[in-house]
């Protein structure tokens, strides 16, 4: 009889386990945006374009725009639901668009052609603002790296792209509480209250994408406990982060996790490519 009931719990942990890893499976961390005065940002971006809104819109934009505000909606349902079979069917949208029109698979060092610094296919502003919105909800909801990848081609690639500044202060930095997640790589600066108390001020400096470094440093009226999550392209190559002798586990297309203590003067330096 006891080797009959350790047969079966084996066997739930099994079936359990496989779930946990399942890929069409989702695990959200549902991270907040910081109010958009508690965030400073110091490098060039483009700003939204004003348009005709009599625009004639073609019968390839109504179904761009038709098919980025479903995953929009699918997005705020995933939200309230969590249902693995809304996420699977968002995320294959997903990744048929990215492959169609973006392109993902070229990086800043994908070469010198400035092709690279292209999207696939020519999106009009109304376009590349639902995109932007879609990865920057998707980001808030999932942490996966992916999304913010998107957001970064963006961002740094496509000189029209219609990126408000207050969306991009909605997730250059989000948090749980006291995890702060780093999900946008450019010089600005994030100060909020800790939940113990007290003020604390994340601080990235870096001429990214030019380069691939970035100093992250702290300023803090005390010690103070947060956990820190630094996002490390999927580009990225040997990545590293480290704070003095030590290293933290840095791996392309997974958030890096720093838990500690943190002091004003504290710096973490992360190489992307090595």
């Amino acid at each position: 009889m006891k080797l009959i009931q350790l047969l079966i719990s084996m066997c739930l942990v099994l079936v359990f386990s496989s779930c946990n890893n399942d890929p069409n499976s989702v695990s959200p961390i549902n991270s907040e945006s910081f109010h958009e005065k508690q965030i400073q940002i110091y490098f060039q971006h483009s700003q939204p374009q004003v348009h005709d809104s009599l625009l004639i819109l073609t019968k390839e934009q109504n179904f761009i725009l038709k098919e980025l505000n479903e995953m929009l909606s699918m997005t705020d349902k995933m939200r309230k639901s969590g249902s693995n079979s809304i996420w699977t069917a968002l995320i294959r949208k997903w990744t048929e668009f990215n492959a169609k029109y973006i392109g993902t698979d070229l990086t800043p060092y994908s070469g010198n052609d400035s092709s690279v610094y292209l999207l696939k296919k020519t999106l009009f502003p109304e376009e590349t603002l639902k995109w932007a919105q879609v990865n920057t909800e998707l980001v808030k909801f999932s942490g996966e790296v992916r999304f913010s990848d998107a957001l970064e081609i963006l961002l740094y690639r496509y000189q029209a792209i219609v990126f408000p500044e207050k969306l991009l202060k909605s997730v250059i930095f989000t948090h749980v509480f006291d995890q702060i997640y780093i999900n946008i790589i450019g010089s600005s600066t994030m100060e909020y209250q800790h939940t113990t108390g007290g003020i604390v001020r994340i601080s990235q400096e870096t001429n990214y994408p030019t380069g691939n470094e970035m100093t992250l440093k702290s300023e803090c009226n005390d010690l103070r406990y947060i956990d820190i999550f630094i996002r490390i392209p999927s580009w990225a190559v040997n990545p590293s982060v480290t704070h003095g002798n030590v290293k933290y586990v840095a791996n392309p297309g997974e958030y890096c996790q720093i838990s500690r203590k943190w002091l004003t003067g504290d710096v973490i330096k992360v190489i992307l490519r090595n």
